[in-house]
């Protein structure tokens, strides 16, 4: 009979998370961090975000691929290693690098642990890795801005940014993307007091000025 109060070892929650610490450049760091307070995310969610957009991205896992040492099958694409391949290794160390933290669940550690021994490095490298890859893919930056602004603006100002996109693509051969526009707005209006709504509101009241 079973005692009451323990909890059974044979089972795995099914959103059990794993702690994971990769070690990155203090200027990636900082980066992250500033992204995390604007966006209002906190840094574990955007790592975790992070590492799961590249485990998923065909393009980053393609860039990674001359560097697998050994066969690596993942989204039911298979990914030939060669032994001879140019080794990423070991995070450098000193002050100018730092860690962070972050928690994966079992599917996506697994899909980590496995680009880890593709890649012949610590699973924490591997992370490291694949947060730097996205956060130096614009097509990431642009899908994760975007959903933060259109989840914390209104629809006519979503509506009203558009127009400014349309215009200035249009007029001054410029190719304004999401991520910019965000910078824009958070070097324009730069009270701390204001949300993000305020913020949109003065720089599409500018902007029609």
């Amino acid at each position: 009979m079973e005692k009451t109060g323990e909890r059974s070892t044979s089972r795995v929650r099914v959103d059990k998370k794993r702690d994971v610490r990769p070690t990155i450049h203090t200027e990636l760091k900082d980066v992250i961090y500033d992204l995390s307070a604007i966006t209002g995310v906190s840094v574990m969610d955007l790592v975790e975000e992070m590492t799961m957009y590249s485990l998923k991205s065909k393009r980053i896992l393609s860039d990674l691929s001359p560097y697998f040492v050994r066969d690596l099958r993942i989204n039911n694409i298979l990914y030939v290693g060669h032994r001879n391949a140019e080794r990423l290794g070991p995070t450098s160390g000193g002050i100018n690098f730092v860690r962070v933290k972050t928690r994966l669940n079992e599917d996506v550690f697994s899909d980590l642990s496995a680009i880890a021994y593709a890649l012949d490095v610590r699973i924490a490298r591997a992370c490291a890795i694949l947060i730097e890859d996205a956060l130096h893919c614009q097509y990431f930056l642009d899908g994760y801005i975007k959903r933060y602004l259109t989840s914390n603006i209104t629809d006519h100002q979503l509506l009203e940014l558009k127009k400014i996109f349309e215009y200035v693509n249009r007029e001054e051969n410029f190719n304004v993307s999401w991520a910019g526009l965000l910078s824009y707005i958070v070097r324009e209006v730069k009270e701390p007091m204001r949300d993000i709504k305020e913020k949109v509101s003065v720089v599409i009241k500018n902007w029609r000025e």
